[in-house]
């Protein structure tokens, strides 16, 4: 008799009590933490980070968040951030290249969309069993044909600027998911860079593929930088996952270090009036409130633009209704 069953679900209450386990210890530490204040919140928050992303490999770390609809090739986060530096540096020249990278971008979203809604429908099961298969990874593939067509293109056409560099540092760098695009892009000779992550293996990753960029361990919560040490700092798809203490006190260190303005990718927020907090076992996955965020980055910057994701490519390309609704971008500039 087969004990393959059995032996599955015994896997699975286990998993099920470990997952539990850790909810409640980091309930119960937030808790302390939240008492102590000071350093020693700061400290059982950075623990618990590390602890959500440090049992992954580093090899699947390398991978992650570059590739299906996070690649920062068609991620439209992405290519504003890159848009919104390069412009910081030659103004409004490159406009017309800018749109039709966007507009490419859109239409391998939306392909690659309506794609995921047939395969879902042909197997029926749900999106998250299937997203890891051979067969949508050969679906996905198909679709992007060129896996970045406009790196060679802003590479020659960047090859040459006389321009000054910005300085830039960016929290929760990942395995450079971000800046190999930078790099690929020809934006690596505009930039003096930073990047900072809490988890030793994306650092280690970062460092071997670029050994010559300052990647290094780091706590956004206490960056180590001096006052306004850098023109520009960014973070994606970072502040949803902080308790509030850490959440302000991340902008609060993302606006001490740059001099000139922060841009921030968010996932997950709306125009309600407050945050919803969400704990997730040892990080949280918060649904964040854009008054509120305004409100404390108010306290350093003065000019605000902010980019409803979709609300952008519908107007622009009549082709945003498939995006992520809560996505936005957050541009914050010293007057």
């Amino acid at each position: 008799m087969s004990t393959r069953g059995p032996t599955r679900r015994r896997i699975g209450k286990e998993a099920a009590l470990r997952r539990q386990g850790w909810k409640l210890y980091s309930s119960w530490a937030r808790r302390v933490g939240s008492v102590l204040g000071g350093r020693f919140e700061r400290g059982i928050e950075r623990r618990l980070l590390q602890r959500a992303w440090g049992d992954i490999p580093a090899e699947r770390l390398q991978n992650y968040l570059v590739r299906g609809f996070q690649n920062p090739v068609i991620n439209v986060q992405s290519i504003l951030a890159r848009h919104t530096l390069i412009s910081e540096v030659d103004g409004d020249k490159h406009d017309k290249l800018m749109d039709e990278e966007l507009r490419w971008a859109v239409e391998k979203h939306r392909a690659l969309r309506n794609r995921q809604r047939e395969l879902t429908r042909e197997h029926g099961v749900a999106w998250r069993k299937f997203k890891h298969s051979d067969e949508w990874q050969t679906a996905y593939d198909e679709i992007m044909g060129d896996p970045a067509p406009f790196a060679p293109r802003w590479a020659e056409t960047l090859r040459d600027e006389p321009g000054r560099r910005l300085s830039l540092i960016e929290a929760a760098c990942g395995s450079a998911n971000d800046y190999r695009y930078l790099d690929s892009y020809g934006m690596a000779q505009l930039l003096t860079y930073t990047g900072f992550d809490l988890t030793r293996a994306n650092i280690t990753n970062a460092r071997r593929m670029f050994p010559g960029i300052d990647f290094r361990l780091g706590d956004v919560q206490d960056i180590e930088a001096e006052d306004s040490s850098y023109d520009w700092a960014v973070a994606h798809d970072l502040l949803e996952h902080l308790a509030p203490a850490a959440l302000h006190r991340a902008i609060d260190e993302l606006s001490r270090v740059s001099r000139r303005g922060v841009l921030i990718s968010f996932f997950c927020m709306t125009d309600d009036p407050e945050h919803q907090i969400q704990p997730r076992r040892s990080y949280h996955f918060n649904q964040l409130s854009r008054r509120r965020i305004e409100e404390r980055f108010a306290a350093h910057f003065s000019d605000f633009e902010w980019v409803h994701i979709r609300s952008m490519l519908a107007k622009r390309y009549e082709l945003g209704d498939y995006y992520n609704r809560r996505a936005w971008t957050m541009i914050a500039r010293r007057l």
